[in-house]
């Protein structure tokens, strides 16, 4: 992660992109090299639109929702050919670890990123659960 001059750090497209490819070779999928994006303009408009120089790091509600905004935006915006919801999922914990905010993975994420694919989640509902999932 790319650390911002308040020391938030924020993946590039490059870590995204390598998550989305270990995700495809843990789990099977459809890989195009070299990235497998299919909306480069996408995930580059996310990753930038979250970014915040000024965000203090030690606001962890804040930084929740941008871990949801960056996989929500994977998701519904189709970033890549294939593996968007487990990059989504994989993306925002990856996030919130490298900014010492420590949340769990579990099944219940899998009928959140399908909610979210079509279309019968919302961004807050993201949010939410990322709140939920957060380790004591």
């Amino acid at each position: 992660m790319d650390y911002s001059g308040s020391g938030v750090a924020y993946p590039s497209l490059d870590q995204v992109c390598d998550i989305n490819r270990k995700m495809i070779d843990a789990k099977g999928g459809i890989f195009t090299s070299p990235k497998n994006l299919l909306n480069q303009g996408s995930l580059e408009y996310i990753l930038t639109d979250v970014a915040d120089p000024d965000l203090d790091a030690s606001n962890h509600l804040l930084l929740k929702e941008i871990a949801a905004k960056i996989g929500y935006h994977i998701i519904t915006r189709h970033v890549f050919y294939d593996g968007n919801k487990r990059t989504a999922s994989h993306i925002a914990w990856a996030f919130l670890r490298a900014n010492d905010i420590r949340a769990f993975l579990d099944s219940t994420i899998i009928d959140l990123t399908e909610a979210i694919a079509e279309n019968n989640a919302t961004l807050e509902e993201f949010s939410l659960w990322l709140i939920d999932h957060q380790e004591s």
